[in-house]
């Protein structure tokens, strides 16, 4: 790569502070497993449904739309989502989160990444979640 555009890159490359990800989109096979899994195993606020489909977030943002299509299935062993994030505001919440976790025995992988503390975990179709705090 040219300098020229490595200096280029370097200066525009940097994302502003504001900028925001949207909400996640998945297809799942069906609302009525799903839709209790995020309420009441990760604790999100449903916003709205609307015949196949769901709003989730907290109190004042969407964070999650869930669309169902009976006959949608996860393929193992393709490329495709590796997983989601959520990045709770601090330590106290995400143990809050893991605490419900452990209080419903639910599955999930906690790690250390010198960076972050994160657990892992499959919702009831085999979407790969990541609860997640980053150290500053």
């Amino acid at each position: 790569m040219s300098t020229e555009i490595q200096s280029e890159i370097s200066v525009t490359s940097a994302l502003h502070p504001a900028t925001r990800l949207g909400y996640v989109h998945l297809t799942v096979a069906s609302l009525e497993r799903q839709l209790p899994f995020y309420t009441q195993v990760l604790g999100f606020k449903l916003h709205w449904r609307e015949g196949a489909e769901v709003a989730l977030g907290t109190e004042t943002e969407v964070l999650l739309r869930l669309s169902e299509v009976p006959t949608a299935r996860r393929v193992q062993h393709t490329s495709g989502m590796y997983h989601f994030a959520i990045l709770y505001p601090s330590r106290k919440e995400l143990a809050r989160a893991i605490a419900r976790l452990f209080a419903l025995r639910y599955p999930n992988a906690l790690t250390d990444h010198g960076v972050s503390k994160t657990t892992y975990l499959d919702d009831l179709e085999g979407n790969n979640i990541e609860m997640t705090i980053f150290f500053v």
